[in-house]
């Protein structure tokens, strides 16, 4: 895990004593976006933004004292913690937080109902007077003590001492990241004693990890009142949320200097922050504008009281984008007797289809029993109900699958209601989005022999691009088909399957004849709309070497006019649109808006009337023929005058009649002066 130490580690004789937070600041990775770092986000008026709220969870790492005793802290000292917290983010008049900064808009409470959906306090205590971490040096078994040493800042073991953080957070485990956010409280950082070291550390940002990215904290900087350091004023716990908001040091990424040529890239990358060296105490060590009241500076906490609209808005943003379930959040909501809602709510996305299952979990919130759940959805211009005959118990949870449909991509609401009156109704919604891809479902299946992981396979399309890929399939698959499934959109295509050892998909020819001696059904298959397009099954076949390569085009085009799918212009595909006629698009995500002015209206209907009666120019039949071919197997025996065979690529192939490799191809023919195409394979 890479770590970035943006923090001096050093002074801790002349620091013990004083008032200053050395913290240190870890990176685990590039954030989503990675232009993030490279700008300031944009600007949000505070004076109208809505206020964030962030749950929080405490977690004391204690030694195993009484509640309130040495490390074992108070419910008071964490209480008036979050207090505190409160007063620095939103600059509160008459505080040690109202400063010269702005107020961020952003709120902590503690969590009053757990991931459960308990009562709770929002602080969890674990005893970890026996937690001990051993791992193996130069053959010697060596053991990190968290009692003498408490936790180590790196996720590595050996230096500096103390239990790796990564290991405690994941034994004692934490509450959901998306919900909560995570504070560990601990007796010991890098064994320091408390002392002028290292008082707390956190990730920059968010991270993905799943009990990894919260903040730690010594237990004695945590609040202003209880088992705290003399003068204690809570602005190191300020300061290591920063952090885990995507706040810099002032000084930035440890470059301390007062010149900056780009205040976007440079220093702490906020722009209405000077540029400054590292400042102790409450005045400018070296550069006369240096900011030293900012919580993210290493002044004395006395003087730290502001956050600039610049931090602020980048802190906004690292919430708005990585922690938006915070705002969904039900961990500040105290549990009530009768409280059901919805949980979760997703769309089984299929592929190139209008309808589709949305899968919507119930849950009981309360204590009370719940009976008889009623389920809502609408996008706006569909809406379907179903009535669900259960009883939830406290607790429980049940998961309902409804099918839906909808003619474009839209956004899917969902409401619940029970028998019971609720009181609180924010968790009785849901929201999900159908994206609606008008293609061709193309579908890869892949039946592996024994040596699967060997395997890759790739879709290019026509300028070489990577459409697609899988493979790498865990050893000794053989025997199981891989599936996926995707839209492809009107263009040609080279399917490309790799085998790194070079026998395909052939594990065994004991004879090399050629033929694969130990069949477990292998195959290679593609299906482009139901219609199998490629088949490679054949003992001798399945040998194919390092590559096989196989390209076809993706043929089934739309056609305006045909509203009902069935490749035709006729009175289903008018009727539709007459149905339709005035309405408009905004309320309807309507295919009949030709023209896309926003309604159906007579223009649209001109599109069928002018395409009436005709059939698509898609290819929509597909037949299977023996390989000696001649024209009239394909109309029945019928005297046809026949065009010619062609490849997918377009190109002419073959006459009336011949033997053809297998493969697919076009055959054109004439009758009564139309012209006729199909689709055909050859095996």
């Amino acid at each position: 895990m890479k770590k970035l130490l943006w923090a001096f580690l050093m002074l801790w004789p002349m620091l013990a004593n004083a008032q200053v937070d050395i913290c240190k600041a870890l990176e685990i990775r590039e954030p989503r976006n990675p232009f993030l770092r490279q700008r300031v986000v944009p600007s949000v008026d505070l004076d109208t933004a809505e206020i964030m709220v962030v749950p929080l969870v405490f977690h004391i790492i204690h030694l195993g004292e009484e509640i309130g005793e040495g490390t074992n802290i108070s419910d008071e000292q964490i209480q008036s913690c979050v207090v505190a917290l409160n007063e620095d983010f939103r600059k509160i008049e008459g505080t040690n937080g109202d400063g010269l900064g702005v107020d961020t808009k952003i709120e902590f409470c503690l969590a009053s109902r757990s991931p459960d959906n308990l009562p709770t306090t929002g602080i969890v205590r674990h005893d970890a007077s026996d937690l001990t971490f051993s791992f193996t040096f130069t053959g010697q078994q060596i053991y990190e003590e968290y009692a003498l040493d408490g936790v180590s800042s790196t996720s590595e073991f050996g230096s500096p001492v103390g239990v790796p953080h990564t290991y405690m957070k994941d034994v004692f485990g934490c509450w959901d990241i998306d919900d909560y956010l995570n504070i560990w409280v601990v007796s010991e950082i890098n064994g320091n004693n408390g002392a002028g070291g290292i008082q707390g550390f956190s990730y920059v940002g968010f991270n993905d990890l799943q009990c990894d990215g919260g903040p730690v904290v010594l237990y004695n900087v945590v609040g202003t009142t209880g088992n705290i350091k003399l003068g204690n004023l809570n602005k190191t716990i300020t300061h290591e949320i920063g952090h885990n908001f995507r706040l810099l040091h002032t000084f930035g990424l440890g470059g301390s200097t007062c010149v900056e040529t780009n205040c976007e890239t440079q220093g702490d990358q906020v722009c209405d922050t000077p540029p400054t060296t590292t400042n102790y105490g409450c005045s400018p060590s070296d550069c006369p504008d240096a900011q030293v009241n900012n919580y993210m500076d290493y002044t004395s906490q006395t003087c730290r009281n502001t956050f600039t609209q610049g931090q602020t808005e980048r802190m906004r943003e690292e919430l708005w984008s990585k922690r938006n379930g915070y705002t969904n959040s039900l961990g500040c909501i105290p549990v009530v007797d009768v409280d059901g809602g919805i949980s979760n709510m997703a769309i089984t996305n299929p592929n190139c289809q209008t309808t589709f299952d949305i899968t919507t979990t119930l849950a009981n919130f309360g204590l009370a029993e719940l009976t008889n759940p009623t389920l809502t959805f609408s996008n706006g211009a569909n809406q379907t109900s179903a009535f669900i005959p259960l009883t939830l118990q406290a607790g429980q949870t049940y998961t309902h699958t409804t099918e839906f449909s909808s003619l474009t991509s839209a956004t899917i609401d969902a409401n619940v209601s029970f028998e019971q009156a609720e009181s609180f109704l924010a968790n009785n919604v849901g929201e999900a989005e159908f994206v609606y891809e008008d293609g061709n479902l193309l579908k890869v299946e892949i039946s592996p022999d024994v040596w699967s992981n060997e395997i890759d396979w790739e879709l290019e399309g026509e300028n070489g691009q990577i459409v697609a890929f899988g493979g790498d399939f865990p050893v000794f698959s053989q025997d199981s088909i891989f599936v996926d499934e995707f839209c492809l959109f009107g263009s040609c295509y080279t399917f490309k399957v790799y085998d790194s050892a070079g026998d395909g998909l052939c594990s065994f020819d004991f004879d090399d004849d050629g033929f694969c001696d130990a069949n477990y059904n292998q195959f290679i298959r593609l299906t482009l709309n139901n219609q199998v397009i490629f088949e490679l099954i054949e003992p001798n076949e399945l040998d194919y070497g390092s590559l096989l390569t196989f390209e076809f085009c993706d043929e089934i085009a739309e056609c305006e006019g045909d509203l009902d799918g069935d490749s035709h212009v006729g009175v289903s595909d008018f009727l539709i649109m007459l149905s339709y006629m005035g309405s408009l698009s905004e309320n309807n995500p309507l295919v009949t808006d030709f023209d896309g002015n926003g309604t159906t209206d007579f223009n649209d209907l001109s599109v069928i009337l002018a395409n009436y009666g005709t059939s698509c120019p898609a290819i929509v039949t597909f037949e299977t023929i023996p390989p000696n071919v001649d024209a009239e197997v394909l109309n029945g025996g019928k005297e046809i005058d026949m065009v010619g065979f062609y490849d997918l690529m377009g190109r002419k192939v073959g006459n009336d009649r011949g033997i053809l490799p297998k493969g697919i191809y076009i055959v054109i023919t004439s009758e009564n002066g139309e012209m006729v195409r199909q689709k055909i394979l050859i095996q």
